[in-house]
Parts: C-alpha cells; structure tokens; sequence
C-alpha cells in the first residue's frame, strides 16, 4: 500500500460499520470487544489487529466475499508513512451519502487533476450544489491511486483567516506556525512527495488566498484542490463551475436528483415508492428546488407528515414568499436560502430557538455544548433535555448531522454551513447572538477547567481528544471574550488549555491567545500570572528562552504577590527548564527545588513527579547518575496515573541507560515512549526520545539502523518545526552521528539515513521488537 492510500483497516473499518448502520457499541458487542477496541482500531491506534479479532469483526458485519478479503488485507498491510505522517491525525471524511449524477464532473476533474500544470483548481458555486461532495469523491479517487498524499482541511468552521495556517499546518503534520513560516514548514514536510491539499469552505476565509499562492511558489510537490462560493483570483488557479445537471421536466424522473430525493425520502418512510401516480409531482418538487443536493435532503424528511401533493403545495407557496435574501443572490443561492427558510418556519417556536441558538457552534459540538447556548446560568439541566429532545428533531429533518467523534462515549453534532450560516442570521435577528454566545462561553469555562485535570491524569489521552473535538468552540468563545474585554474569564479558558497545545503542537496558536489576553487592560494580577506562565509556556516550546525567563520571572512576581500557591509551583517549574537550557544547572536545581516543594505542599503528584523528573535532567548534566537514578525512581512512583510525564521519564531513564552502557534497557524504555507519544498525538517531545534510541544503537554497533533513525528524528525535527532546548541531548545527537558516519562512509550513511527519514513510528517499534527478539535468551 502506498503512503496516501485510502485503504486503512480503521478507515475500512468504520466505513463497513456505518453502512451497516451498527454504532461503536453494537458492533463492539456483537463481535465480542470492547467498545474502545472498536475505537480505537478506527481511529488508527491500534493498526494491526490480531486475526481472530478480523474474524470476529467479519463475521458480525456479516460480510463474505471480496469486501471480507479487502478487509483482511488492509489488517496484513504494511504502512509506508513516515514519522511525521503518523503525527498528523488528519484523514478523508467518509461521505455521507452516495454521488449522484456527477459522472461527467469527476471525468473532467480528474483529467484536470492528471495535467501537472493545475496546482490549483477551485470548484465554485452557491451553497449546497454538493461542491464538498465533489471534492470528495476526487480526493478519495487520488488517494486509491497511490501517487499522491491527499490531505483534508475542513474550514466550514474557521472564522478567522489567521486560523488557516495552523489548519493546513496539522493537516501536514507539522507544528501550528504564522502564516509566513508556513510556506518554509510545507516544502519540508512533502520533502518531495506529491501532495494534493483539499481546503473545503475557503469562501469564510478569502483573505487567506496570498497564503495559498504563496505555499504553490514554494513548495513544487503540492497541489491544492479548494470548495469556494468564489475563486481566490490568484494566479494559475483553474476555476470549475459545474452544476448540478438541470435536466429538463421530461427526463427528472430517471434524473440523479429525483433519485437522491427518493433515497432521502426512504430514510424517514422505508416503504415509500415512486409510482406512476406520484412521479409527477416528485418530478415538480425536484423541479421547484432546482435539483439542489441540500435543498432536496432538507424537503425530503417532511415527507413523513405530508403527501407529495401538500409538500409541493408548501414548496410553491412558502418558499417563494420566504425568500427574503438579497435579489441579487445567484438564483440557485436564493433557492437553498428560500429553502433553509422554509424548513426553519416549519419548526415548532421551541424547535425554532433551539435552531437558532446552534448558529453560533461553528464546528463539531457535544450536546452539553448545545444546552449551554440554549440555557440561562440557572436552568443547565432543563436545557440538557431540551437540546437532545431538541436534536433527535433537527436530525430527522436534516438540519442537524451527526458526526466524527474522537470519543466514543461523547457524540457530536454539526449543522452544515450553509444552514448554520442561516441560523447565525435568525440568532441575530432576534437579538439572542450575546445570550447565546455567553452560553457557549459558560460551557467552555466549565471543560477548560475539567481539561486541567483531566490533562494530567490517566485519561490524558481521552482529554486530549476531547479539547481537540471542542476547539471551534474554544475559539469562538475566547474570539467573543476578548472582544468584549472580559480577560479574567478569557484567561481562565486559555490556562486550562495550556499542555493541550503544547503536547498537540500548537504553541504558535496558544501563544496567540495568550498575548491577546495580556493585551487587555484590568487583567487581574493572579489571571495576568495564569496568562504569564502560559505564553512563557509557548515561548519555551518553540524555543524563545528570553522571552520566557522575562515573562515568567513577571509571573512569579504576581504570583507571589498574591499569594497564589500553585501558579508559583507551576512557574518555578517551567522556569527551571528555562534556566537549564540556558546552561544554568545550579539555577535550575533550585527552581526545581522550590517547585516538587511547592507541588508537595498542594498535594498535586503530577507536579511533584514532573519537577523531580527535573531535578533528574540536571543531575544527569552535571553527572551525578546516582542521584539522577534516585530522582528518577521517586518521580516514577508519583506519576503512575500520568501517562505523558511518566513516558518523559522513561525518555530520561533511556539517556541513564546509554550513559551507563545498557542499551538494551535504553532500548525498552524508548518503546515505551514512543508508543505513547504516537498515541497522544504528540508533537513536543517525540523528537527528544529518538536521540536516546540512536545512542543505543549505536552501542549495539548496529550503525545502518542508527543512521535510520536519526534520519527519522530529523525528518520529524524538520517538518514540525519541533525544538529541542535540552543542551545534553544535543550532545548526545552529535556523538552519535559523528561515529555513525565514520564507520559507514558517506554512501551507506547517505542510504540510511535517507530510509530513515521515510520510516514510520510504527516501523521503528517494530524494529525495535525485532532486536529485542533477537537478543532474547532461548
């Protein structure tokens, strides 16, 4: 299988489960797993499963044949990805429906498509003509060819121009970075690979355009497929108009669009059927909704309660007198508009306000995110039923989707665009936008304060997900927030999401944040600390050691000054880090110190854990490997419950190890890690742990495999941007490639060294098994 390739056992996997219309939990108990089994093969965690567990999967989902071999073999297929592709997390949506009549558009596109000289091609047209769809289909026809990389960026949801470049930036696996690094981040990370980009819903983010033309100058392997209501008008872009097919009255009952309405019609009523009878008037109602992909799933489901004759009657009437849009809209636009209109005036007045109020959730959503727009700061559990009871409603009407969930346990919902988009308007008309947007801020207040626990315990992985699923919403209620200068509350959110963008490599993003909560006037002194520790945070992650000892040594000042407990442990923390890598070890220590003194006395063990991991990093600087060791061990025994800190404290446990010779044991512990840190999606200290595991090959004398992985390392190190401000490690990289090549000469280390920047995670933990076996006493 070739990198890119749409033929993932968990992409397979959820497409079977959902065609055959079994949720993660029905599936899990037919076949005999657990429900994070079923999750967690789908969302690629687990990538090569065990063939009873393939044979208990087939057999609940009943297949045979073809589809049950094709499902087989994606579980035996390797995975040719490089590191930094496993960090991406970004894969094609599956359509939700199946293409109707665009025969003829996917012909021409994917001749477009073939011609090296279309870099970039926009599909435009009014909302709801199926554009997303399209493009779709073209995406998932690339990536079945195998030569190309196909990524997906979803801007539905993205408000702001400046949010693009992270978008684009995770979609490449790289860290989130400004618009101008960004160009220099993507040539690295296609490093040569054709890659076709499909940006969906660009119309939201026009001023963006530059930004594309600039990533098409630079980086030569990338193409870029976009959706747009309007084309960017840059240069080199080929534009594609192409509509659905407006056949004429005597050809719509065979038409694409009369059977997708049917389709959607059989959704809500199994036994409807087109007859001779009713033909004609199905025949007009596509007519009437000019054959428009979302205007006919929006009329389909009122079916349920009117004849084809009383929905036409309804479509003639009120969608001609419910068209209150601009005259000067597209025909087909004012159509999908009249449309929206005409299902919304349908909606009883508490269905209504309920549509309303989801305007303002701009991407995927939780139904507790639903309540909170909808309830006042008293009534949360009146709002809880009548958002789920509010919501079962709009999904049968096809108003409401829903979608992805990064946890099984937790579904989310989302509006399609341009219904969102209509709602926006009627929250706005009616006068509730703040009403509504003060909920959402409530909702993100409440999860920003569970995600600073939850990020440090157990379920850190589940948490990880969780804020990442909630992200549109973090950014819509810190966007109103700052606006209307309510800082305390703005910095309350940011602080709660502070590791969150620093394990998932959006420093850049969070930073952002930060600057412009300490930008406002009257921030708090304690929330001004929060803020403070916060940017210096980021500031350490992408390597600006000065402005991180400047804002933190501020921080501190406050902190103490108000007698904040915790915001001084955690600043004495992270200033230590700051401190050792700016080569002061005796500073450092005491920082660290004061730090696990501090965590102590507050009783909070991933603190105490973290800061003796610490005190561990400078004793192993100075030397001391018995009181690393010593360190190492109490720091162990405390942070049992917090995977992420622990995995950086088996990563120090690896550098002891090949400071004492053992690579073996160095070699485990970089598993160990490894496999965690691929699993929480992490982009901050992955590029640390493959250091450790180069020295240990090294001292294994297996120097091709060392080469190998430090052409990994660098690959990730490039293309993420990720920077390593740990001066020992630095030394320890040297050392071994400086004896690498010199055993090997340039050719064999050139070889190597070039395998390994295309490995994968996945391929070097299976090296690493492979040793380990060998190695194992018989």
């Amino acid at each position: 299988m070739k990198a890119g390739r749409a033929t993932s056992f968990g992409g397979q996997l959820k497409a079977l489960r959902e065609a055959a219309g079994f949720t993660q939990e029905e599936l899990a108990t037919i076949a005999g797993l657990s429900v994070h089994a079923v999750s967690a093969l789908e969302r690629g965690e687990r990538r090569r499963p065990h063939v009873d567990t393939v044979r208990a999967l087939s057999a609940a989902l009943d297949l045979a044949g073809a589809a049950r071999d094709a499902l087989v073999e994606s579980a035996r297929a390797p995975a040719y990805k490089s590191a930094v592709d496993d960090l991406s997390g970004v894969s094609l949506p599956l359509p939700p429906t199946v293409l109707r009549g665009r025969e003829g558009d996917v012909r021409t596109l994917r001749q477009w498509l073939a011609d090296p000289a279309a870099r970039l091609i926009t599909l435009t047209g009014p909302g709801g003509v199926g554009k997303t769809r399209l493009a779709l289909e073209l995406a998932r026809a690339t990536a079945a060819e195998g030569a190309s990389r196909v990524l997906f960026v979803g801007l539905a949801a993205v408000r702001n121009h400046t949010f693009v470049a992270p978008a684009i930036a995770q979609a490449l696996g790289v860290l989130d970075t400004a618009a101008p690094d960004l160009p220099r981040r993507a040539r690295a990370a296609c490093d040569g690979t054709p890659t076709l980009v499909v940006l969906d819903n660009f119309e939201h983010v026009s001023e963006a355009a530059p930004l594309i033309a600039s990533l098409l100058i630079s980086v030569a392997a990338l193409r870029v497929l976009v959706t747009s209501r309007a084309p960017l008008r840059v240069r080199g872009e080929r534009e594609y108009a192409g509509d659905v097919d407006a056949t004429s009255p005597a050809d719509l009952v065979r038409s694409p669009a009369v059977r997708l309405f049917v389709e959607r019609v059989r959704d809500v009523q199994p036994d409807f059927r087109l007859t001779a009878s009713n033909g004609p008037t199905v025949r007009e109602i596509c007519r009437r909704l000019d054959a428009l992909p979302l205007a006919l799933e929006l009329a389909a489901p009122w079916m349920k309660v009117l004849t084809p004759e009383d929905l036409l009657r309804r479509l003639t009437h009120d969608v001609l007198l419910s068209t209150t849009g601009p005259r000067d809209l597209p025909e087909r636009q004012q159509t999908i508009n009249a449309t929206v209109a005409w299902s919304y005036q349908l909606l009883a007045p508490n269905e209504q306000r309920v549509f309303r109020r989801l305007g303002v959730l701009t991407g995927r959503f939780p139904i507790e995110a639903a309540a909170a727009v909808l309830a006042g700061p008293a009534d949360s559990a009146a709002a809880a039923d009548e958002a789920l009871s509010a919501a079962a409603g709009l999904i049968d009407k096809s108003l409401l989707l829903r979608t992805d969930t990064s946890v099984a346990t937790r579904p989310l919902y989302q509006m399609l665009e341009t219904v969102r988009a209509y709602a926006a308007t009627e929250l706005i008309a009616a006068g509730e936008r703040d009403d509504a947007l003060a909920g959402l801020a409530r909702y993100c207040t409440s999860e920003a304060c569970l995600a600073a626990e939850g990020l440090f315990g157990s379920a850190q992985a589940e948490w990880l997900d969780r804020v990442r699923d909630d992200l549109e919403s973090y950014r819509g209620a810190l966007t109103w927030l700052i606006e209307g200068g309510h800082s305390a509350e703005a910095a309350n959110i940011a602080w709660g999401l502070m590791y969150f963008w620093a394990i998932r490599g959006h420093a850049a993003e969070g930073l952002q944040w930060y600057e412009q909560i300490l930008s406002l006037p009257s921030l708090p002194p304690v929330r001004e600390s929060n803020a403070l520790v916060g940017a210096a945070m980021m500031w350490y992650s992408l390597g600006d050691l000065g402005r991180a000892h400047t804002g933190l040594t501020r921080a501190l000042a406050l902190a103490h000054g108000a007698r904040d407990a915790e915001m001084i442990a955690q600043g004495e923390h992270l200033l230590g880090h700051v401190e050792h890598a700016g080569g002061n070890a005796p500073a450092a220590r005491e920082c660290f110190t004061r730090s696990v003194e501090g965590f102590r006395a507050l009783a909070m063990p991933w603190g105490v854990g973290n800061s003796l991991n610490g005190l561990a990093k400078v004793a192993l600087a100075v030397g001391d490997a018995a009181e690393a060791e010593r360190l190492l061990d109490e720091a162990t025994s405390v942070l049992r419950h917090c995977p992420w800190f622990l995995a950086l404290v088996s990563y120090r446990r690896a550098i002891l190890a090949v400071r004492r010779g053992n690579p073996d044991e160095a070699i485990g512990l970089v598993r160990d890690s490894l496999a965690l840190f691929r699993q929480l999606h992490d982009k901050f200290a992955i590029v640390y742990v493959m250091v450790p595991l180069a020295a240990a090959a090294v001292l294994k004398g297996d120097d091709l495999w060392a080469a190998r992985i430090l052409g990994a390392r660098d690959a990730v190190t490039e293309r993420t941007g990720a920077t390593v401000a740990d001066r020992s490690v630095h030394d320890l990289r040297e050392h071994a490639e400086r004896d690498v090549r010199a055993r090997l000469g340039p050719d064999r280390w050139d070889r190597a060294y070039a395998a390994g920047r295309v490995t994968s995670i996945d391929s070097l933990i299976n090296d690493i098994d492979r040793i380990s076996r060998s190695h194992a006493p018989v």
